[in-house]
This record gives structure tokens, C-alpha cells and sequence, in this order.
């Protein structure tokens, strides 16, 4: 779904340009992970608030993966 290009003198900057990329995909999934989770969250408080913890789960995902890839774009740096 995302498709990032890193600009030519951004990427010989790089030690690993194509981990970067990958890293950036990663965040960006784990971001929209962890939000929708905010708004099932959300939907859930206003439908049935006993439930509305129930996908926290979702966001510790979310969240590990966007930190999944912040890791690997420091180590392309």
C-alpha cells in the first residue's frame, strides 16, 4: 500500500537506504495499527463501555511494530 523512494542525496547518505525504506513501511503500518485500535476504543465506549479495554492488544501491536521499525531505520542510518 505504501510505497516510499527515498530522493538521491538522501539515500547516499544511507549506510542501507532499502532497510530505511522498509523501516518507514513499518512504522507507518504500526501507526495505523495502533489508531484503529484508538477508534474501536472509541466506538466500543459509546456501544458497551465493559468492553472497551478489550483491544489494547491491538495497540501494543501497533505500537511494536512502529517501534519494529524505528529500530530498523536507525540501524540503516
Amino acid at each position: 500500500m505504501f510505497h516510499f523512494e527515498l530522493r538521491p542525496e538522501v539515500r547516499k547518505q544511507l549506510k542501507n537506504p532499502d532497510l530505511f525504506v522498509k523501516g518507514q513501511e513499518k512504522l507507518y503500518w504500526g501507526i495505523i495499527l495502533a489508531m484503529s485500535a484508538v477508534i474501536i476504543m472509541l466506538i466500543l465506549m459509546f456501544k458497551d463501555p465493559e468492553k472497551v479495554l478489550h483491544p489494547v492488544w491491538l495497540m501494543f501491536l501497533g505500537l511494536g511494530l512502529a517501534g519494529w521499525g524505528e529500530v530498523q531505520k536507525y540501524r540503516a542510518k
